[in-house]
């Protein structure tokens, strides 16, 4: 199969492989030394407001404006219509105009890439960025009415996006990459014993199993908090991560998460966790589904 194929061909290039992994590592870093602000920068790219990535929203744009494009320079060559120029010269605009603001969502969430796909994620970055080279060069073309350089430079740049295209489904599909990870369905639906209430020491994060799935309990001051044990993006362990003030921040990616209900406060994840209430009956910690 292609996808197995493609597969073979970038894990068996260690150095595809070594340098998008320190690539995304290094964006990451420097993302997370810049403090709030360039948090809340990448938590906009990423999607965090919105609950859902926006990086294959704005490669629609692209893609589609670039193919329509394609298919007005094709009917072009037939009729030599000055409106069907037009409107392939604007189509190309377009989509070579929407690759920045793709770019740099994209760069966004391959800063945090888990490291066994982050092989794909550069390659799938390298064809976008020769892919925008060769676009460039049909518009200066074009402006100086080459058409046939035009053309020819934009259907070689169609042909390398369309490989990024796939590669960009392939992490998606194939790679889980950018989906949410959890389960689709809520355990305890009704209260259910699931700890000793001994059992659970204060600032101490403990793990249950209910209907298979892990539930993080977590005592504050009193107060016990139950949400999802593992984080959406990559399904990290959040007992291994960092407790403070009511949050809970994600050992391998720095996602951050409300312990009250699960909400994101910041990204990569743009997914939040499943939360429930808690209470304790008879020395036993009881948690239901929130809402």
């Amino acid at each position: 199969m292609l996808s197995k194929t493609i597969d073979n061909a970038i894990d068996n290039t260690p150095i595809l492989q070594e340098k998008g992994a320190q690539t995304a590592k290094a964006i990451h870093q420097l993302v997370l030394s810049g403090g709030k602000p360039a948090r809340k920068a990448f938590d906009f790219l990423h999607g965090t407001w919105l609950g859902h990535p926006i990086h294959p929203l704005l490669t629609d744009i692209v893609v589609g404006a670039w193919s329509l494009g394609a298919l007005f320079d094709v009917l072009s060559l037939g009729d030599k219509s000055s409106a069907t120029q037009k409107t392939a010269d604007t189509l190309t605009a377009i989509g070579t105009a929407a690759v920045i603001p793709t770019a740099l969502t994209g760069m966004a969430d391959f800063s945090t890439i888990p490291k066994s796909s982050a092989g794909t994620g550069l390659a799938h970055a390298v064809a976008a960025d020769i892919s925008l080279g060769l676009y460039l060069m049909s518009l200066f073309a074009r402006k100086k009415e080459q058409r046939g350089w035009g053309i020819f430079w934009s259907m070689l740049g169609f042909s390398v996006m369309t490989l990024g295209a796939y590669l960009g489904g392939h992490l998606v599909f194939k790679k889980k990459v950018g989906v949410n990870r959890l389960s689709p369905s809520t355990p305890a639906q009704e209260w259910t014993a699931v700890l000793d209430d001994a059992d659970l020491l204060e600032n101490q994060p403990e793990t249950v199993t209910v209907d298979e799935q892990s539930i993080l309990l977590y005592r504050k001051e009193g107060r016990i908090y139950a949400v999802g044990a593992f984080c959406p993006h990559a399904e990290a362990p959040l007992a291994d991560g960092t407790f403070c003030e009511g949050y809970v921040e994600c050992p391998w990616h720095q996602s951050v998460f409300n312990l009250s209900d699960g909400s994101v406060v910041h990204g990569p994840s743009t997914y939040p966790l499943p939360s429930f209430d808690a209470r304790i009956r008879d020395g036993r910690i009881e948690i239901r589904a929130a809402g």
